[in-house]
């Protein structure tokens, strides 16, 4: 099965959170190969890690905007991250006990890659369309505080 692969339809208008999912899509389409390819456990776990800290990075910065931009669905967004990151845990806690296996593989695309594609048009879209409200620009997030 064919791996979604970053392209402009993924583009919610916001450069650097665009590099930030840009970023994600392409490591976690990263894992899903690797274990499907029965890659070294090491690079499989270097994967997993640099995730586990980007994902954090990222999520941390794009809730921060949605409030600041006063998102209408920031809440929503907040709980749809909540349940990535334990999906995501659950998902290192198989590997690290089990290894990669065929019904890993599927877990992360389905669960991970297929559920963050989804969450990028459905929730992501909305901050976008969310900036167009007054801000108080000395809140919101600079660079050296975004994830590259």
């Amino acid at each position: 099965m064919p791996n979604p692969i970053w392209n402009e339809t993924l583009e919610i208008g916001i450069p650097s959170i665009d590099r930030q999912h840009q970023q994600l899509v392409e490591q976690m389409t990263l894992l899903v190969d690797a274990m499907r390819e029965n890659r070294a456990n090491e690079e499989i776990a270097n994967i997993i890690q640099f995730l586990d800290r980007y994902i954090s990075q990222h999520f941390s910065f794009e809730e921060h905007c949605m409030a600041t931009y006063c998102c209408p669905i920031a809440c929503q967004n907040q709980d749809a991250h909540r349940q990535f990151v334990q999906t995501f845990q659950q998902i290192k806690t198989q590997f690290d006990r089990e290894g990669s296996s065929l019904s890993l593989v599927l877990q992360v695309n389905q669960s991970l890659l297929d559920w963050f594609i989804n969450h990028i048009r459905k929730i992501d879209t909305q901050l976008a369309r969310s900036m167009t409200c007054p801000v108080n620009y000395s809140q919101l997030p600079t660079k050296t505080n975004a994830p590259q």
